[in-house]
């Protein structure tokens, strides 16, 4: 079971710096946070996926295909239940926001398919972000992972001894679940003591300055990246200033 999502390759994406990745990140949001009409949406998703395919980051959201599927779904079936306008216009905004809610998600899978965990973490810090924030976020990338990868080993455990997971109904299957949030949740506590007595033992001080091994520098790339981005947002700024882009007619 693969524990993260960093694929290792020679590609453009990959040689970007982390700070160039993470801004390029929060411009993604922000351009896909500005509009509702769905081709805009569907626009933004096919270059998301050019990306994806441009990094190679191709087999990790083949893995997510059923989570991305469901959150489309999810807000197609939600969504007009809390707005308030007429069939087609509901429904396009519908669509809209599941569309939007997926090109976040591929944006940051691609993010984390092409960015170490320690450069994501040293370019949080040289953005700006305190030490012992970047430091958390470095752990729950760390953690979630490897919480995963215990409820995987718990699961087969149970199944090698005989716990049927799979038959009767959907809230039968449910139930069979729930013991085995027991051994799960001992492990993590167990893991957070062993990570919090290690910490400790190496002198670990969140307030410390520290030094990375190597410094990362912006290269021409970077440069050309930001800029068009910042032009970019910049447009769709102006064009959603002026009404562009958005479904008129649909309120809540």
């Amino acid at each position: 079971m693969e524990l993260f999502l960093y694929r290792e390759a020679d590609t453009v994406l990959h040689r970007l710096d982390a700070r160039t990745k993470i801004l390029s990140l929060l411009a993604i949001f922000t351009v896909a946070l500005l509009f509702s009409q769905p081709a805009l949406q569907a626009g933004w998703l096919a270059v998301m996926l050019g990306l994806a395919a441009l990094g190679r980051c191709l087999p990790n959201l083949k893995k997510l295909w059923a989570l991305l599927l469901l959150l489309f779904l999810y807000c197609l079936v939600l969504w007009p239940l809390f707005v308030k306008g007429p069939l087609a216009k509901t429904v396009a905004f519908s669509l809209s926001m599941g569309l939007r809610l997926d090109v976040m998600v591929i944006a940051g899978v691609i993010v984390l398919s092409t960015t170490r965990v320690e450069d994501f973490t040293a370019g949080l810090q040289r953005l700006g972000l305190p030490a012992p924030m970047a430091f958390a976020c470095s752990l729950a990338f760390r953690w979630v992972p490897a919480f995963l990868s215990t409820a995987h080993a718990v699961v087969q455990a149970q199944q090698a001894r005989g716990l049927d997971l799979q038959g009767g109904n959907v809230v039968a299957r449910a139930g069979r679940y729930v013991p085995l949030m027991i051994p799960m949740m001992t492990h993590v506590i167990r893991q957070t003591l062993l990570l919090a007595m290690a910490l400790e033992a190496k002198g670990f001080d969140p307030r410390a300055i520290r030094v990375s091994a190597g410094e990362s520098r912006f290269t021409a790339t970077d440069y050309a990246v930001l800029a068009g981005l910042a032009v970019l947002l910049l447009l769709c700024l102006w064009l959603r200033w002026n009404g562009y882009g958005v479904v008129e007619g649909v309120g809540f």
